[in-house]
């Protein structure tokens, strides 16, 4: 069974249904849905993709991104190359499509199933979980369970997962903007920093650009309410983003919110559910790794479920065998991405760096936090 129908559980759905498992994949929202987030995946995605069978499908809808910069407040522009071309893709389009793949593949997709509580039952566990939106309420046993539920979830605190206890805490959103029609967001990513927090701006199908943004508890509790007040700060502080969301349509839709947002590791296995994407550790958006690294955990996840099934023993090692894996292909990741985050959003430091190594430290966070 497989908890969250995003980009890693889809995946990690998919892998098992195509190995001969029977999956039972619950995603507690209808699809297609908006979500907040940064909506890039950069060019590490498209060897899962294309191991899902999907990388013609997802390519035909994305806008290709070879490029980018990073705005300091200071107004220091620090252009950065990209390994490989990344993708601008919608999670509206994304999802969909991942979940539709899977569908495909085998897996039995249950949307409006919010599940309440994963208990023991024997040498499995059992699963339960509401209905909504015409969805009927359920219940089933599960040899394995993979956790995909995202940054936070009730199930997190239901299983005491001890995260939340982090100083640091975030809060998120993201809203699309209309072109301008020139090509001008065209091809590349724009970040931008500001006081308490940054954002990126970046292409998506359908002729939109794409804002998405996270600002501390801390610097959010001194500004007005709603989502226009943080863009407002983020405009006042960065005339770079000032300057290009002038020049974009209107805002299309209401801007997404939420909260809160952890930027740290944590457990990939809590009482014997193996846990991928966001639900094991949200990197940074501004590494650009997020949406690859979910899809690459997926993956992970859904070998490693398959291989402890497959074998003899069943799924007696998969915890401790997942965990050790996860933590070797993931967990400096998240080291590097906490480094450079505390220099972006430090103005001096950020400045001086910038002055002293700008392009060569961009490259250098590009490498550490994408891992080997």
């Amino acid at each position: 069974m497989v908890i969250g129908a995003g980009p890693a559980g889809s995946a990690a759905a998919s892998v098992l249904a195509a190995r001969g498992h029977r999956v039972l994949l619950l995603e507690k929202d209808r699809l297609p849905r908006r979500k907040v987030c940064g909506e890039f995946l950069s060019g590490r995605a498209r060897e899962g993709l294309e191991r899902l069978g999907v990388l013609p499908a997802v390519e035909a809808i994305a806008v290709p991104i070879r490029g980018g910069a990073l705005h300091l407040a200071s107004g220091r522009a620090i252009p950065f190359p990209l390994p490989a071309p990344a993708l601008g893709i919608s999670r509206f389009a994304l999802d969909s499509l991942l979940a539709r793949r899977a569908a495909e593949l085998g897996v039995e997709l249950r949307c409006g199933a919010r599940v309440l509580g994963v208990a023991r039952e024997g040498g499995g566990f059992r699963v339960r979980w509401a209905g909504a939106g015409g969805s009927e309420p359920g219940e089933a046993s599960a040899a394995v369970i993979v956790g995909a539920w995202g940054r936070w979830d009730a199930l997190d605190r239901a299983l005491e997962r001890r995260f939340g206890r982090e100083r640091a805490r975030y809060l998120g959103w993201s809203a699309d903007y209309a072109t301008d029609g020139t090509g001008t967001f065209a091809n590349d990513v724009r970040l931008y920093v500001f006081p308490g927090g940054y954002c990126g701006l970046s292409p998506v199908e359908g002729g939109r650009a794409h804002l998405a943004g996270v600002i501390s508890e801390r610097a959010r509790r001194r500004l007005a309410p709603g989502w226009p007040a943080v863009v407002a700060h983020a405009r006042l502080a960065n005339r770079a983003l000032d300057r290009d969301l002038a020049r974009l349509g209107a805002e299309e839709g209401e801007a997404l919110g939420t909260g809160p947002v952890y930027f740290t590791r944590k457990p990939p296995v809590s009482d014997g559910v193996i846990l991928t994407g966001d639900a094991a550790g949200v990197l940074d958006p501004f590494s650009g790794e997020g949406q690859a690294s979910a899809l690459a955990s997926g993956l992970l996840a859904g070998d490693a479920a398959a291989r402890a099934l497959g074998s003899v023993s069943g799924a007696g090692t998969l915890a401790a065998d997942y965990a050790r894996e996860w933590r070797r292909r993931f967990g400096r990741r998240f080291a590097w991405s906490a480094a450079f985050r505390r220099l972006v959003l430090s103005p001096r430091l950020a400045d001086a760096a910038a002055g002293l190594a700008g392009r060569t430290l961009m490259g250098l966070a590009v490498r550490k936090i994408a891992g080997p």
